[in-house]
């Protein structure tokens, strides 16, 4: 796998986890990123140093960096280069080209059939994704099906479904370490470093719901925070997570507007492992309410936790939720509906520590790097 994103976006755990299990099905395989890892069973190498550098060393690194992991595979005699595709541009279009030059086999993981952040000239994206891969894969039914009526049929059989690998394992210390969690929640360095106003809520027991990753005009913070103006229950918002493509004057300003400010607490910035794993263990709900989405690794990873979801109803949140069973669904770009369900929550219509543990055990059932790895085994070997 070449994966230039990597640390950036968290994409390394979904990568060291969906490796393990390619790797636990009697496949070789190796990572080329820009992160190590000494705990990982996967070896790991890093090729790209695009973190904390200008954009322009950025880009350079990238084209260097995945250059010189074709190298080092074709040297190892590696079959197939597994890539993931987000906005299938000119850079995807140039790395796929000499993937594909040097004689490999190439399996795109396709995350956004459409970009959800930038725009893409459509022959160039219809190449990357159509043209370049010998395989696609896409993680649900909603993808395929929007995959193939925005390209071509006869993409059809070379399309499969395999899921998002969960993040259990991620969190595993939390389940199997006694006191662990507990040590973590009362943390007495963390909430001041990352907001003033949380250590307020904590000692008043204030209700939390998050919303956590990163920000973009399609994860609908625009929807929360009109939901918040129509919410009668007393509670509190972290936002936590990067701007990407977006810019925070905005929502400051439907903050001002609505005279929201005593009631969201924003943490602007890149987020820590640590302070992830905190801020889901202080918050009684994550809040989900895009717009557009494709698949969401956040929700994966609030179920892993787990943490009670409420999500807008998109087809793929409601592949994974079940309303009042394993999460809480609300009517997408709809605020009076989101705002309906955190009164319920709040209010403790819902039983949430029941619809925490029936997400935790689905997605056990569902979504194990052994299985999502085993799935890869079938349609790499024909």
């Amino acid at each position: 796998m070449i994966d230039p994103v990597g640390i950036k976006a968290g994409m390394d755990h979904y990568d060291l986890l969906l490796l393990s299990g390619v790797q636990n099905n009697s496949y070789h395989v190796e990572l080329y990123s820009n992160f190590t890892s000494d705990s990982s069973t996967v070896k790991v190498h890093q090729v790209f140093f695009n973190t904390g550098v200008s954009k322009v060393k950025a880009i350079v690194s990238n084209f260097f960096g995945f250059f010189k992991a074709l190298r080092r595979s074709k040297k190892n005699n590696v079959d197939w280069i597994i890539v993931h595709v987000f906005r299938a541009g000119l850079f995807d279009l140039a790395t796929f080209s000499l993937a594909r030059l040097m004689g490999f086999r190439l399996c795109a993981i396709v995350h956004d059939i459409e970009s959800l952040d930038t725009i893409t000239l459509p022959i160039v994206r219809k190449t990357v994704i159509e043209k370049l891969p010998h395989l696609r894969i896409v993680h649900n039914e909603f993808c395929k099906t929007e995959l193939i009526n925005s390209l071509h049929v006869s993409i059809e059989n070379s399309t499969h479904v395999i899921p998002h690998v969960h993040f259990r394992h991620l969190f595993r210390p939390y389940h199997e370490v006694p006191g662990l969690l507990d040590q973590l929640k009362s943390s007495a360095h963390l909430p001041g470093k990352i907001h003033a106003m949380l250590p307020g809520c904590l000692r008043e027991q204030t209700p939390l719901l998050l919303f956590f990753g990163q920000i973009k005009k399609a994860k609908g913070l625009d929807v929360l925070l009109e939901a918040i103006s129509q919410t009668k229950t007393d509670f509190k918002v972290i936002i936590a997570g990067k701007l990407r493509d977006d810019s925070w004057d905005r929502y400051h300003d439907i903050i001002t507007v609505l005279n929201l400010k005593d009631r969201v607490i924003p943490v602007i910035r890149h987020i820590t492992d640590e302070e992830r794993d905190y801020l889901f263990s202080i918050s009684n709900a994550i809040v989900l309410p895009y717009t557009r989405i494709y698949q969401s690794g956040v929700l994966l990873m609030a179920m892993s936790f787990p943490k009670l979801v409420i999500a807008s109803d998109l087809p793929p949140n409601a592949e994974l939720i079940t309303h009042g069973k394993n999460g809480i669904l609300f009517q997408s770009e709809h605020a009076d509906s989101l705002a309906k369900e955190i009164d319920a929550f709040i209010n403790g219509t819902y039983n949430s520590n029941s619809l925490q543990q029936k997400a935790f055990e689905d997605i056990a059932q569902h979504y194990s790097p052994e299985k999502i790895g085993e799935l890869y085994r079938k349609i790499l070997v024909k």
